[in-house]
């Protein structure tokens, strides 16, 4: 890793480098929770298919299943992590399933070298939240870089809109930020079914530090889907489509305690509407889709 790591990123760092094994059992269904890698993986499959990419690059690959996946598709695809024992398990993925096309690099996005147009498809799935704003700017301009035109990037976020229904440390954060005006303006426009075209989202001001979570990183980013559109647009890319990931019926506390309920109304509302904007209010993550035009 040639980037000097911020805090930030030396945390996300030491965290993930620890918990390959843990990871892998998560995206492979194996935890009793929600998948969200799975349900963030299939959204780039739908990009994939639209669209007949043939190429993908990964960023914050993880276990490497997207890859994979992709690999046995018939695309060439690419995946880099930073962490080297996510991508021995990437590696240890690849042999057992003899992904041909699947590829792994260990180093951060920053210090990645693409050709200029080389990629039809850029995906980061879980990746913008482990860096600073300015980093996520950097990263967006990389993107639009390598893209060929007419390619896509489909980038998942956690979903700030969320805070609002989650009623627990977040729904105070907010409160606390003065933010929730601004969230229930653009939660409402979703709800009514505004399309992402429609929405344009104010700056919201930022935490230094976010509540606990399971993953023990102090600071993990979340945007609105205006939010991000708005920084997409800026990097010269054009949003598309948006798929709600990880539908709650529930407040997290609720769905705590009726797990079994939760997971299966979660998989089943994201397998039936895919892309039904008016969900994003009550789902803790999303993917965007933009495209390079």
């Amino acid at each position: 890793m040639a980037t000097q790591l911020s805090p930030q990123q030396a945390q996300t760092f030491s965290f993930f480098d620890t918990t390959s094994a843990e990871w892998r059992m998560k995206a492979e269904g194996r935890m009793q929770r929600v998948n969200v890698i799975a349900q963030r993986n299939a959204c780039v499959h739908r990009v994939q298919q639209a669209l007949r990419s043939e190429s993908l690059l990964d960023v914050g690959c993880g276990t490497g299943e997207l890859v994979v996946e992709m690999a046995r598709k018939g695309v060439h695809a690419t995946g880099i992590d930073f962490a080297p024992e996510m991508i021995r398990a990437c590696e240890e993925k690849r042999r057992a399933e003899d992904a041909e096309k699947a590829r792994f690099h260990c180093c951060s996005v920053f210090d990645y070298r693409a050709e200029d147009e080389s990629e039809a498809l850029v995906s980061a799935l879980g990746f913008i939240e482990y860096i600073s704003p300015a980093e996520l700017r950097d990263f967006l301009a990389f993107t639009r870089r390598v893209l060929r035109q007419g390619g896509a990037l489909a980038v998942g976020s956690r979903n700030r809109l969320f805070n609002l229904v989650s009623f627990n440390d977040y729904t105070a954060m907010e409160a606390s930020l003065g933010t929730h005006e601004a969230l229930m303006n653009e939660a409402m426009a979703f709800a009514g079914g505004a399309g992402i075209e429609e929405i344009h989202s104010p700056d919201l001001p930022r935490p230094a530090t976010h509540p606990r979570t399971r993953i023990d990183v102090a600071t993990r980013h979340q945007y609105t889907p205006g939010e991000l559109a708005a920084l997409i647009r800026d990097a010269g890319l054009a949003p598309e489509a948006i798929y709600p990931v990880h539908y709650h019926a529930m407040p997290p506390a609720a769905a705590d305690s009726l797990k079994h309920v939760h997971i299966d109304f979660a998989d089943r509302i994201f397998e039936t509407a895919p892309e039904e904007r008016r969900l994003l209010p009550f789902s803790s993550s999303f993917v965007l889709a933009a495209r390079k035009l």
